[in-house]
């Protein structure tokens, strides 16, 4: 799974540099720094008529009867799900990040805490979904966009650590992957463990 993972907005060049529209409320309100937590406010990347806009976004849809948040989907039924289906299908975006954070559960139950990066890279994007939610925390009727991270099956070299990551789209086909006339093969295909040995992690 994907439940923590870190921004470090100093390192966005290379999120920067494929945004074509930076939104003026993303800067003025963007507070995440650091350790990322569900039902944070966290920084999305979508295509609006042909742009590629940065924006903000809850993480997590609200969970089932409004208990919780659901803040994955999986990769393998994230197009069946009635809760992920549409938006797989129209609503798909990226979430940039500079790591993500797993835990190593030992057999004494204690666990040791990892931060897992791309190699050779500040920054990486993971595939998300996003939809629209009455915001619990105003108005009923104004309604707030939220965000959930598709997983894969981990990778062989950091499967010792959780069986689960997030889904990192290689630069080359995140047009792909925001391309509403993409195909649902062309998207299944996307949604992959990463390239065996593109990743490295250290205790975090």
């Amino acid at each position: 799974m994907c439940g923590r993972y870190l921004i470090l907005p100093d390192e966005f060049d290379e999120i920067e540099s494929i945004v074509s529209e930076v939104s003026e409320r993303y800067t003025r309100t963007l507070s995440a720094n650091g350790e990322i937590f569900p039902a944070n406010n966290i920084p999305v990347i979508y295509s609006h008529r042909g742009k590629k806009v940065l924006s903000l976004a809850k993480w997590g849809f609200p969970g089932y009867k409004g208990k919780g948040v659901i803040i994955n989907a999986r990769a393998e039924t994230v197009s069946e799900k009635p809760m992920f289906r549409e938006s797989f299908r129209l609503r798909r975006c990226i979430v940039p990040a500079n790591g993500y954070y797993e835990w190593l559960t030992h057999e004494d139950r204690t666990k040791t805490k990892y931060l897992i990066r791309v190699k050779g890279k500040n920054s990486f994007f993971m595939a998300g979904l996003y939809s629209f939610f009455a915001d619990w925390n105003e108005e009923l009727s104004l309604m707030a966009p939220a965000v959930v991270i598709i997983t894969t099956a981990a990778g062989r070299d950091i499967s010792f650590i959780h069986d689960r990551m997030p889904v990192i789209i290689r630069d080359e086909l995140i047009d792909v992957w925001l391309d509403k006339n993409a195909g649902p093969g062309e998207l299944k295909r996307i949604l992959a463990p990463y390239d065996e040995g593109g990743l490295r992690f250290e205790i975090a």
